[in-house]
């Protein structure tokens, strides 16, 4: 689960539309990303790279997959990949 507040990259909103939700525009697409990820995100995991982590959503409107590494002043959502299932 994330906690506090994350920035999303423009990238991240448009991967999203075109990968999960291309009924949602931009601003949608936007508040999608950051409630699921609040109410529905599972544990982080890190990235085989050591960038950063991965969290995956399950529960919600919306599966996905975020791709989240380190930032200041918060943690900034990369980029948004399918859930898999």
């Amino acid at each position: 689960m994330i906690s506090g507040d994350v920035f999303v990259t423009p990238h991240a909103v448009r991967q999203f539309i075109s990968r999960i939700a291309p009924q949602l525009d931009y601003d949608e697409a936007l508040w999608a990303i950051i409630h699921e990820l609040r109410d529905h995100g599972g544990e982080p995991k890190p990235l085989e790279s050591g960038r950063g982590i991965r969290v995956r959503t399950r529960g919600g409107r919306y599966s996905f997959r975020a791709v989240i590494a380190p930032g200041d002043p918060q943690p900034v959502v990369v980029t948004v990949l399918r859930s898999g299932r």
